[in-house]
């Protein structure tokens, strides 16, 4: 029923009026009509969000997620995703993008780059995460190059913004999560009214990890302002990593997470993001993010 996950034939019709804007009336007719659908579905919808226990492949044998070292790829629709032609389902959901809805305008945030990489070798990629400018018939948004573990929700055509379901099954408690990131920031040239003051000002991008004891995926809605706080109740364990600076080549980072108490984790929850504001559509358009060969230490 939304951009990127309704018949493809829509897909088309919606992809023709907005960028060749032949017809904005029927656009605006389309998306009202989809918007209408994401209201209905959201309300009264199938809730398809994974549950806590759920038997997964998604993890390995040693504790890893899938796919950590992001050289897994295909093009499952056009877009691309974090998986190869061999995976299963559960391995499919592991990680996530707003390419379903950026891509549609042109403007993917989340790429797989075979040239800049932590490890050099045959197979071997990085993904690299920028953060773009979209502009639509109706509006425009800044879109922070990210990826998270879990996958798209809804896409809302009329503010250009989606919801996100964060986390995938996961009871292991590591120490911390390693891996690799080259940042590439770019000065502050959008910004919503609480964070005006910081443009012209560089951006900043983020790592983080947390494992809490939700029940089921919990929904990430940037237009409501609907988040997870550092220190809501069901966060057990915490950790994050900020780049403030230009990098010249990639540097190795490690994240000690900080367990609040004994409790047994349900879900785990990766987020890197070229525009640390991002959810606030604040940020720097071309900011750019490299992240490799991530990897949980025990």
């Amino acid at each position: 029923m939304f951009f990127g996950e309704q018949d493809p034939s829509v897909n088309l019709i919606l992809y023709i009026c907005i960028t060749m804007r032949k017809d904005i009336i029927l656009a605006a007719l389309i998306i009202t009509l989809l918007a209408s659908c994401a209201e209905f579905d959201e309300l009264f919808g199938k809730d398809d969000k994974l549950k806590a226990g759920t038997a997964s492949t998604a993890v390995t044998d040693d504790g890893q997620l899938y796919n950590m070292g992001f050289d897994l790829w295909c093009y499952d629709g056009g877009d691309p995703e974090f998986y190869d032609s061999l995976a299963t389902d559960d391995q499919k959901r592991v990680w996530g993008s707003a390419n379903s809805s950026t891509a549609s305008f042109g403007k993917p945030t989340c790429t797989p780059d075979s040239v800049m990489v932590a490890v050099e070798g045959e197979g071997k990629y990085a993904v690299k995460l920028q953060t773009q400018l979209i502009n639509a018939v109706i509006t425009k948004k800044l879109a922070a190059g990210s990826i998270f573990t879990g996958s798209m929700g809804s896409v809302s055509l009329t503010s250009l913004t989606a919801t996100l379901k964060w986390g995938i099954p996961f009871t292991l408690k590591p120490k911390a999560l390693e891996g690799y990131a080259c940042y590439q920031p770019k000065s502050i040239n959008v910004a919503d009214k609480a964070h005006g003051d910081l443009k012209g000002t560089l951006d900043k991008g983020h790592v983080f990890v947390m494992l809490t004891d939700w029940d089921k995926q919990f929904t990430v809605d940037p237009a409501k302002e609907k988040f997870v706080a550092e220190d809501d109740e069901h966060v057990i364990g915490y950790g994050k990593v900020t780049f403030e600076s230009t990098m010249e080549g990639y540097e190795k980072f490690r994240i000690d997470i900080d367990y609040r108490d004994d409790r047994t984790p349900k879900f785990v929850v990766i987020v890197g993001s070229s525009s640390a504001l991002g959810d606030y559509f604040t940020g720097g358009e071309g900011s750019t993010l490299y992240l490799d060969e991530f990897k949980f230490i025990y």
